[in-house]
């Protein structure tokens, strides 16, 4: 048995009685210690006295729910440790206490109690003590007073279906059938979620009648957030053979799903015809089910379009270029101009990736123009998508020709209101800068990065800073001093602060690529002006600026910012002070 040591500073008869406590946070405390209870009081002590008296809360609390589901998620967290061992292996313990768990209101809870009867399912010693115990404790749950317990029983079925006798497998087949009709919608919708499982244990014995007439009862179901789960039950049973024997079926009810009268259920389809795909074939996708997707690009509910567009990159791969010429890129020219924003977005993100399969002359004349389309979209947000996924059409038509199209549309998104898509358009640089060298920064681009530098919001600047330390690795510092650190350098004799910050952040981000003769003759002469600087905050990064490179540099470049840290050392301010002496008795 595990030993496990007391770290919280207290001494364990006091975490025992925290137990009985009133106060939940104590409850809490030593619930979440039970481990370190068992392993003290020993296995016998554990079985006798912890046990009984866990199964005694529980009682309580399922009789009067008077306690907090704090304590019971904590209850079942420690319990599904290392309990198993601290109670020497025996199983069969602590099935009463997980039983119980499956009861409780919180469904987290009744997940993972029920994962934890499956697993001392398992360590049961043989195969006739699974099944009476498995089948006792399903049987109860199933006759519940309290109607949620049902859904750990549709958890539990599958992992002892095939361990137990062909009568109880008959009970535990009707005892899903009938909670797969249950008259309370919140136990039916588990139950259709939770029925793929079942497409991998009944493989080897394929009850084909049970599983035609569960998926029935699910696609009759009123409650469309029930039916919608079926697809996933269809996407597992199609790797097995059940699928070999009963393909019409399958394939009718994916069909149904598909022409749905509730848009929700026919999203659902929609997000999962990648993974439809996959699991029939390629052949027998373009055959079955290629035309839904293009109708759902036309669906009247924005939702629909909007995830139809979403999924075209996964779906091209299963259409062929004529396909995509003839049949696809017609329906999203009418998408680029949609009323709704999100639909375009889920466009932008997914249009691009057409141009690989249908190569360079069609995306000239079929991509280029929807790109250039949303390219000046009023939404920012479809722009930075786009942006995003830009690599994808400059591998096919090559960067140069796009540089001209990018810059008016960059020069907008960096002048927008909203922060974050300011700080988002900057990572555009560094990808023009690798795919076209320093042609593409133009004094009109780099203006673009100096007014990001000097942004009001932090995370733009560092954003921007960052985006000068990546330039500087592609073109190299000897480009970086000629065009842009200069500027950047400008900013010390700024009225804002803020803005001196920058030129200090700038030189931390970039030390590793400069060498000490720069360091020496410009960065030392910024350092030495900006310790007279008449704000603390900047007199301080100053010192964690000075220490930076005086340790990551050494050499000759150590002597000189020494000073600067030494006429730091008698400064007003008490934190930059002790930051100087402090950084002086590091080196």
């Amino acid at each position: 048995m595990p030993k496990i040591e007391n770290t919280t500073g207290m001494p364990i008869n006091l975490i025992i009685d925290e137990l009985k406590s009133d106060d939940i946070r104590k409850r809490i405390h030593s619930v979440k210690h039970l481990d370190l209870i068992a392993s003290t009081i020993g296995p016998e002590r554990t079985k006798s006295e912890l046990i009984p008296f866990i199964q005694g809360m529980l009682k309580y609390h399922l009789e009067l729910l008077d306690d907090d589901d704090e304590v019971l998620i904590e209850l079942v967290e420690s319990l599904s440790r290392n309990f198993i061992e601290l109670v020497g292996g025996q199983a069969q313990v602590l099935l009463p206490t997980f039983e119980a768990l499956c009861r409780v209101e919180d469904a987290s809870v009744r997940e993972k109690a029920a994962n934890q009867l499956k697993k001392c399912f398992a360590l049961l010693p043989d195969q006739k003590k699974i099944e009476e115990l498995s089948m006792g404790i399903i049987k109860r749950l199933n006759d519940s007073d309290y109607y949620l317990a049902k859904n750990a029983v549709v958890i539990l079925v599958p992992a002892i279906l095939n361990q137990v006798s062909q009568n109880n497998q008959n009970d535990l087949i009707n005892i899903i059938l009938k909670i797969s009709q249950d008259q309370i919608p919140q136990v039916r919708k588990f139950s259709s979620m939770y029925f793929q499982v079942f497409r991998y244990i009944i493989a080897g014995f394929i009850n084909e009648t049970f599983i035609q007439n569960t998926l029935n009862s699910f696609i009759k179901d009123e409650q469309d957030f029930i039916r919608m789960y079926i697809v996933d039950a269809l996407i597992a049973s199609s790797k097995t053979a059940f699928f070999q024997k009963q393909q019409n079926f399958v394939l009718n009810m994916f069909k149904q799903l598909a022409e749905d009268q509730s848009w929700r259920v026919r999203y659902y389809f929609c997000d999962k015809l990648a993974e439809i795909g996959e699991s029939v074939g390629k052949d027998s996708y373009r055959k079955n089910f290629q035309n839904y997707h293009l109708k759902f690009l036309q669906d009247s509910e924005p939702e629909m379009k909007s995830i139809a567009a979403l999924k075209i990159e996964k779906l091209s791969s299963l259409m062929d270029a004529e396909e995509i010429m003839n049949k696809l890129i017609p329906l999203l020219k009418s998408i680029q101009s949609d009323s709704n924003s999100f639909v375009r977005n889920s466009l932008a993100s997914s249009v691009l990736s057409l141009s690989p399969i249908i190569g360079k002359k069609n995306t000239s004349e079929q991509i280029l123009p929807i790109f250039l389309t949303l390219l000046k979209d009023q939404d920012s947000d479809v722009r930075i998508t786009l942006f995003k996924k830009l690599s994808l059409l400059t591998s096919v038509l090559g960067v140069d020709s796009l540089s001209q199209s990018v810059i008016p549309a960059l020069t907008e998104l960096a002048q927008d209101k909203n922060w974050r898509i300011r700080a988002s358009t900057i990572e555009v640089l560094s990808f023009f800068a690798r795919a076209i060298g320093p042609e593409f920064l133009s004094d009109k681009v780099l203006k673009l990065l100096l007014d990001w530098l000097g942004d009001k919001v932090y995370s733009v600047r560092q954003t921007a800073i960052q985006q000068t330390a990546q330039l500087i690795q592609i073109l190299g510092i000897a480009w970086a001093d000629r065009n842009l650190l200069t500027k950047i350098w400008g900013f010390q004799s700024i009225q804002n602060y803020l803005q001196r910050l920058t030129v200090l952040f700038t030189i931390t981000q970039i030390a590793s690529s400069l060498n000490n003769d720069y360091i020496l003759k410009t960065i030392l002469p910024l350092l030495q002006q900006m310790s007279k600087d008449s704000v603390a905050n900047v007199r301080s990064n100053v010192c964690k600026t000075a220490i930076l490179l005086a340790k990551e540099k050494g050499g000759n470049v150590v002597e000189p910012l020494k000073k600067v840290l030494q006429s730091l050392c008698d400064d007003q301010d008490a934190e930059v002070k002790y930051q100087a002496k402090s950084a002086l008795e590091s080196l």
